[in-house]
């Protein structure tokens, strides 16, 4: 007859021996090697760019920084994106950027400080050009998301948003940043 007392001696006996030398000095993985094209991202950037009116405001002129640097031993890129526009409060959003080996393919994750979030799949840079195409959701409801980020000539970059609502895509700026 095995006893409760018996059954946990015994579990804790396969545990512990279960458990070899090799498996207790395990190496951390490695980022994947794709995680260097983000490198451009890292640093501290100024942007400018124009806002449309459209069901998210009354639009203008807009102003912001981000901060952006490879980030949790080098699987992602991590940013902060603040920016500011007359008449409107602060916006603020985290992103997060990485590669998913298994998919072949790089993720962006997003949050912000008006309840939205979004994530994003992309192929990589095509020429200067990437493009980040996924969902967005804000106030309950889910949107297509896109986010295209062009290299230009002076290492700075173009950024371009775009929600899609009701079936049409509607820009939600342009903005262009340096370091």
């Amino acid at each position: 007859m095995i006893t409760q007392g018996t059954m946990v001696t015994l579990v804790a006996t396969v545990l512990v021996v279960g458990v070899s030398p090799a498996r207790a000095q395990h190496t951390m993985p490695k980022p994947a090697p794709e995680m260097a094209a983000l490198k451009f991202f890292d640093g501290s950037w100024t942007c400018e760019g124009l806002v449309p009116a459209g069901p998210m405001g009354p639009g203008g002129k807009s102003k912001g920084t981000v901060q952006s640097s490879t980030d949790l031993g080098g699987f992602w890129q991590s940013g902060i994106v603040k920016s500011s526009m007359a008449g409107m409060p602060e916006f603020e959003g985290h992103f997060h950027m990485t590669y998913d080996p298994g998919n072949k393919n790089y993720v962006m994750l997003w949050v912000d400080n008006m309840g939205g979030w979004a994530r994003e799949m992309s192929s990589g840079w095509q020429g200067d050009t990437i493009v980040f195409l996924g969902d967005a959701f804000m106030g309950g409801k889910k949107m297509g998301s896109r986010d295209t980020f062009v290299k230009n000539s002076s290492g700075g970059l173009m950024h371009k948003a775009a929600l899609q609502m009701d079936g049409k895509w509607a820009s939600m700026g342009d903005e262009t940043c340096k370091k």
